[in-house]
């Protein structure tokens, strides 16, 4: 088994799409044990009425890694801070470990109105068998 790790941004400051739609950070190779993600938001997300949600996660798991939380969510789990550990298997439990398939997608899924400014870096580990 190899382990790896891998680097996904979602930048709508930069340009990519804020519009509520699930948008494609990139890909897993497949059977990919991923075993852990991270979340380090760059900068504060924003929408008109901080009503936006968003979800982290994979084709056919949207929220696997981060359920849909909405940006004004009393928490801040979308404003600029520390790194923190997403959902996926934040206990350590292999009954938490996910396997993607071929072509699976890292997806943020953004919801409710069209983000207006943010940014994160999303890392992803994972486990290969070659």
């Amino acid at each position: 088994m190899t382990k790896n790790t891998k680097k996904f941004v979602y930048d709508v400051t930069g340009g990519d799409s804020g519009a509520a739609d699930a948008h494609v950070l990139g890909s897993m190779p497949a059977n990919a044990v991923i075993t852990q993600a991270w979340i380090h938001v760059l900068t504060t997300f924003t929408s008109a009425t901080d009503s936006a949600t968003i979800g982290l996660g994979y084709t056919g798991s949207a929220n696997a890694f981060d359920t849909a939380i909405a940006i004004s969510n009393g928490g801040n789990p979308w404003d600029a801070a520390a790194p923190r550990v997403s959902d996926v298997a934040a206990d350590g439990a292999v009954a938490n470990f996910v396997t993607a398939a071929a072509g699976d997608q890292i997806l943020a899924t953004t919801a409710v109105e069209t983000i207006t400014a943010g940014k994160l870096l999303l890392i992803v580990e994972y486990y290969t068998a070659s």
